[in-house]
């Protein structure tokens, strides 16, 4: 059971964004002309950015510490 919703999807959230953008920028090095040609480079830029910003936010606010203690199946 969540104790906090909030702080426990908006963990969910800035992990799946970081995942989506990872999955963009990974593509960017397998498969450049695709990539440029479904997200185009500002796209590309975006994906950079947040992933970024994700990685940041991971930093300051304890995301595993967060996700652990939300999801976790140990008791606390």
């Amino acid at each position: 059971m969540v104790n906090n919703p909030v702080r426990a999807y908006g963990a969910l959230v800035v992990v799946v964004a970081a995942a989506v953008c990872g999955t963009v920028i990974l593509s960017g090095f397998v498969a450049i002309d695709f990539v440029l040609d479904a997200v185009t480079v500002w796209g590309y830029i975006a994906a950079v950015g947040v992933m970024v910003v994700c990685a940041a936010v991971s930093w300051l606010v304890d995301l595993p510490g967060i996700l652990s203690s939300e999801f976790g199946s140990g008791e606390r």
